[in-house]
């Protein structure tokens, strides 16, 4: 349990940190709709594609 800590959270920290920086600087320039857009796009399709993969690579899908 200790090592998957290290292989699941640190890198999901190191990558969600700058994306939402950049989506609220993006929200800032233009509007918070446009900021949410983004923010759905770099958060939630990553996870979309790594989630599709693990299940077809387990014979789920």
């Amino acid at each position: 349990m200790g090592s998957g800590f290290l292989f699941v959270f640190v890198p999901l920290f190191l990558y969600l940190t700058p994306v939402i920086l950049l989506c609220v600087k993006i929200a800032d320039r233009n509007s918070w709709k446009m900021g949410l857009a983004f923010a759905s796009g770099l958060i939630l399709l990553p996870g979309a594609l790594v989630g599709g993969w693990i299940l077809v690579g387990t014979g789920a899908l």
